[in-house]
Formats: C-alpha cells, sequence, structure tokens
C-alpha cells in the first residue's frame, strides 16, 4: 500500500492561476514524485468537462438543449426515446442510467451507441433524474459527432476546440505518448470496505492504458489539477489577463448553469437531492458560502473541479488514493476551502 496520499490542488482568481499545491508519491514503487507534470484520471469529474464541450457547441448553434436528439441522431429515436431532448441527456433525465455490457465493450465507441440506440428507457424520458453514470457520456459525445462539421470525436473536438486553444491538459482518449505521466489509483481501506468485489475489480481497469486510451467520456477524463481549475476558470473569465479569452459567452454559461432538475426531486439511482444544470452538478447547496451560482462536478474518489462566478473563482482536486464522495462533505478539502470562501467574501 501507499504510505501518504499524493494529491494536488489548484485555484484560479480572476483568470490567473492562484496557487497550486499537494505532492506525495507518484506510485507503489515510491521512485517518482507526484508533481505539477502529473496526469490524473478523475473518474465523473470528467463529466464537467462533457457539459462545457456541449455548451460551447451550443453557443456555436450547432446544438440546441431544447431540440429533439433525433433532430441530430436519428437512429436514436425508437423503442420509447423519440422524445428525448438534448436536455434530458445533459441533465440526466433520458431514462437510460444504467447499461449491462461487459466492460470490454466500454472501450468501443460504436458498440457501445449501437447498444444505446437500441435501449428502451426505463421510464418516459424527461419524467423522473437518475445519475446516468457512464451512459451519459456517450450520448452526449455522440452528439458531439453528429454535429462537428468535421465528424470529430468528443476527445478529439475538445483537444483542437478546448484544450490547445486555451492552453490546458484534460483528456479524453489519452494519447499514448502521455501515458507515463498518469499516476495509478489505488483504493483506500474504507472504500474497500464500502463497495462490492465487482466495483473493486472495475477500478484496477481504470489503470489499463487501453481504457485511458478509449473515449468513456463520462468516467475516464484524465487531467492535471491546475487544468481543471483553468478549465473552470475559462468558462467564466478571460485568462492571464486578457491573453486568453474565455470559453463560453455570459448567456450561454446561465443557460447551462440553470437547474432542469425540479425542487426535491430525488435522484433515482443515488437516492439523494440532486440539482443539475445542462452536465453541471449544481454546487449551491453544497458550497453556499461561494454563491448560489456555484457550479461544476466531482468524481469517485474524492477529485473535484468547481467555478463560482460570483467569486470569478475556480478549484480543483486530484487523487490518486481514492477515499471521499460528496456524500461524505469532501472532509479532504473542507477546512481549506472555508478558509479561502471567508477571504473571497471580506
Amino acid at each position: 500500500m501507499f504510505t501518504s496520499r499524493k494529491l494536488r490542488q489548484s485555484a484560479y482568481y480572476q483568470g490567473s492561476l492562484a496557487f497550486e499545491l499537494g505532492g506525495g508519491w507518484f506510485d507503489q514503487s515510491r521512485t517518482q514524485l507526484y508533481d505539477v507534470e502529473t496526469l490524473q484520471l478523475v473518474f465523473s469529474t470528467s463529466k464537467g468537462l462533457v457539459a462545457a464541450a456541449v455548451a460551447l457547441a451550443v453557443q456555436r448553434g450547432l446544438l440546441d438543449y431544447s431540440a429533439l436528439v433525433t433532430r441530430y441522431w436519428p437512429e436514436y429515436g425508437q423503442n420509447g426515446k423519440e422524445n428525448t431532448t438534448v436536455a434530458d441527456i445533459m441533465s440526466h433525465r433520458a431514462g437510460l442510467p444504467h447499461i449491462s455490457k461487459p466492460f470490454e465493450q466500454f472501450l468501443n465507441w460504436t458498440a457501445m451507441i449501437h447498444t444505446l440506440e437500441q435501449m428502451t428507457p426505463l421510464w418516459p424520458p424527461g419524467s423522473a433524474h437518475a445519475y446516468h453514470a457512464y451512459t451519459y457520456g456517450w450520448l452526449a459525445g455522440e452528439l458531439i459527432r453528429r454535429v462537428d462539421p468535421n465528424k470529430r470525436s468528443l476527445g478529439q473536438f475538445i483537444r483542437e476546440e478546448m484544450s490547445d486553444p486555451i492552453n490546458f491538459e484534460f483528456f479524453i482518449g489519452l494519447p499514448l505518448n502521455q501515458e507515463h505521466r498518469v499516476s495509478p489509483v489505488e483504493l483506500s481501506k474504507n472504500i474497500k470496505q464500502n463497495i462490492n468485489e465487482s466495483n473493486i475489480e472495475l477500478v484496477a481497469l481504470f489503470n489499463d492504458p487501453r481504457t485511458h486510451r478509449a473515449e468513456i467520456p463520462a468516467a475516464n477524463g484524465i487531467a492535471t489539477a491546475s487544468s481543471i481549475a483553468r478549465l473552470y476558470s475559462a468558462l467564466n473569465t478571460d485568462l492571464d489577463g486578457g491573453k486568453f479569452k474565455r470559453l463560453l459567452n455570459e448567456d450561454i454559461l446561465k443557460l447551462a448553469t440553470r437547474s432542469n432538475t425540479p425542487e426535491g426531486e430525488i435522484d433515482l439511482v443515488m437516492q439523494l437531492k440532486v440539482s443539475f444544470g445542462m452536465g453541471f452538478l449544481l454546487f449551491h447547496d453544497i458550497f453556499p458560502e461561494f454563491g448560489p451560482d456555484t457550479f461544476g462536478h466531482d468524481g469517485f474518489g474524492g477529485s473535484i473541479g468547481f467555478c463560482a462566478p460570483t467569486k470569478n473563482f475556480s478549484f480543483a482536486y486530484v487523487v490518486n488514493r481514492l477515499e471521499g464522495t460528496s456524500a461524505d462533505g469532501y472532509p479532504r478539502i473542507a477546512p481549506m476551502l472555508k478558509k479561502i470562501a471567508e477571504f473571497l467574501n471580506q
């Protein structure tokens, strides 16, 4: 087992890097430090990047949240999915929260899309909220591929239209020449005691380079902490003193972060009250001290990225020793975030 936590946390304030902290060991051999160049698998924190990509497509007129999915993806309109909207997909209301396929098939985009086209929703699309742990990413990613004039994959679209132009590293589909930078994840004793054996085996699969190279957009994003914080800052403001222009305009950002979850509704998968915009988890109840418009996404094991627009602040935390979840109240970062909020609220 590792003898210390390996983590990094980063924040942007008013479009510039405010701090980056962290340390520990890269892997069990303890021959390499966990540093600013370390890439980390962040599980569902990836969903925030996917939401940002779809919002960018909406801004460019390629997608409309209110449109039927079949407008862009005709083959999707079968077996009770004909009236599904883009908003239903983005806010976990499509009725397809589960998918029963061997993990090996998760690595095959075409196979997963064909499976989703054939599926029947568990309830009428739009009628209930249920967290789409994996299916969200393929559904949103296929929409991007369908409307992109160059028919690029979601990962390629993100690299060429988002990551490269504003200089951050957040991969969906890791290039093979970057694999050496990825720190493997491990389960803490606490997590092992609270999940079943199949999920323990599943986590091990996420250390496989084949998984890293595939596009599983809802769960296999790989990034640095500073890149996640930079992405969230770029959604809200210009970066580096105006050198890089913001990715989303104010109107689109407000549209993407407006709740599409009825007040008090319980998620049928997580059995919790949650609030989602167009793919973004709305943190107004979780981090009220950062303002009512705070949004982002977290991931299994404790990683998180968020933006607080009214404070012009963004934050990210990544870790390779998987411990906490949102249900735990983010115990490892809560004290520091409290201090930061106190400073911002002065």
